[in-house]
């Protein structure tokens, strides 16, 4: 499931992607945007659920999938990102929301 993310270095100049992968600890955000490992990278974006309250935090880039340099070539270009400072309850928000997508 693609989530849009709101992302970039200043929570006022965020840009529009997609996430194409979501977990308790981070996201794989599609990109094309030059990041470099360990830069951080402001994150704004909404898990569908019966709330959908907009989660925003900080997120460190822990690794990069490159054109020509893709560790994880089952993924696109793109960044594999870290939660930093995710909140309790959005990440509550977001371990619900993988629960209700592994049940379907």
């Amino acid at each position: 499931m693609e989530l849009r993310v709101y992302y970039g270095p200043h929570q006022s100049k965020l840009i529009t992607g997609y996430s194409v992968d979501l977990g308790a600890g981070g996201l794989f955000l599609s990109t094309t945007c030059p990041f470099d490992i360990n830069d951080i990278v402001k994150l704004k974006f909404t898990v569908p659920d019966e709330n959908e309250k907009a989660i925003a935090c900080n997120a460190r880039v822990a690794w990069i999938n490159q054109e020509g340099n893709k560790p994880k070539p089952e993924l696109p270009v793109g960044a594999g990102l870290q939660f930093v400072d995710l909140a309790a309850e959005d990440l509550a928000s977001i371990e619900s929301f993988l629960e209700i997508k592994t049940v379907w």
